[in-house]
This record gives C-alpha cells, structure tokens and sequence, in this order.
C-alpha cells in the first residue's frame, strides 16, 4: 500500500511541477516560441485556457494555474484518505488546507530543483543554449535581490546557495509548525 502511495505522490508532484513551470514561465516572460515554452504550453493549455476566463491573470501571475495546482494537491489527499478508507467531513477540510499548502510546496520545490540544475549544468556547460538560458530567466528574478546584498566573489556566486538555503530553511519551519498538513502537502 506505501508503494501505491508513493507512485501516487510522484505522479501529483511531477504534474504539479508542470503547472508551477507554466506560472513561473508567464511570471518570468520566458519567450513562448522557444521549444521548451510550446512544449509545455501544449500540456497545459487544455486545462489552463478554459479556466484562464474564471481566474484571470493578476501582475503577471497566472492564476488560473495556482488553482490548478491546488486541485492537484487537495486531489492527491483526497485519494489518499479514500484508499484509507477514512473519509470524514475533517478530512474535506483536510484536503482544501493540503491544496492551498501545495500550491506553495510546488513552487519552493521547483525553484530549488531549478537552482540544483542550473548549477550542476554550468558546470559541464560549454556555451549557452536555449534550456540554460531559460534555467537563467527563471532564477535570475530570485537570485537578483540576493545578489544586491552579497557581492560575487570573483567567479564564484554564492547567490544560487543562499537562496537553496534559505528555501530548506522556510520547508523546515514549516514542517515544525504544520507537521502533517505539510508532509502531505
């Protein structure tokens, strides 16, 4: 049953992170004719486009994919109670808290997986090309304030750590505080 559970989270988180790359993708005004934009773009417009109509679009923030995120992580706890077979009106509640945590789960996680591969991939990097170039539009709006404060040294950035840091830090207090909601988030 733990494996059926596992299988079922990585196939929500995987999916999440997808939508959570659409968002930050419009956040960043990443080029949509790049390959990696359309790619993604035709994954997720079915289910995007029809709802863009409810959720408009508020300072670059696509919200349209924030509740779609959110469905995905209240969903994902839903199933889970209900191959518990332990579904009472606390657990509803359950699912709309999970949701709403998820949404900002997925969001820390994908801008700290963004960080790791944009740091391992310069390392053998030779020159630039179009997905490291993206991996620079998505982070750089992160790293720029942390960069302002503390300066290069030489070659050597230490802005893509601090803010690794500084996102396992908020993940940390956040599973102190909220312990089970958090881990199911």
């Amino acid at each position: 049953m733990q494996l059926l559970f596992n299988l079922l989270d990585m196939i929500f988180e995987g999916v999440s992170i997808l939508f959570a790359l659409r968002m930050l993708f419009q956040f960043c005004r990443i080029d949509f004719y790049n390959p990696i934009s359309q790619s993604l773009a035709k994954f997720t417009n079915p289910i995007i486009t029809p709802l863009q109509n409810i959720f408009p679009t508020v300072k670059r923030v696509n919200t349209a994919t924030l509740f779609v995120i959110f469905l995905i992580g209240a969903l994902k706890v839903f199933l889970i109670f209900l191959l518990n077979q332990s579904l009472n009106t606390e657990d509803y509640i359950a699912c709309l808290i999970v949701g709403a945590l998820h949404i900002i789960s997925i969001c820390g996680k994908t801008l700290l997986y963004l960080l790791f591969i944009g740091a391992i991939s310069s390392w053998f990097a030779q020159g630039r090309n179009s997905w490291q170039y993206i991996l620079y539009q998505l982070t750089e709006p992160f790293l720029k304030p942390i960069r302002r404060i503390l300066p290069t040294l030489g070659v050597i950035d230490f802005s893509p750590m601090v803010l690794a840091f500084i996102l396992i830090g908020i993940n940390n207090i956040l599973a102190d505080y909220l312990g089970l909601y958090w881990y199911l988030a």
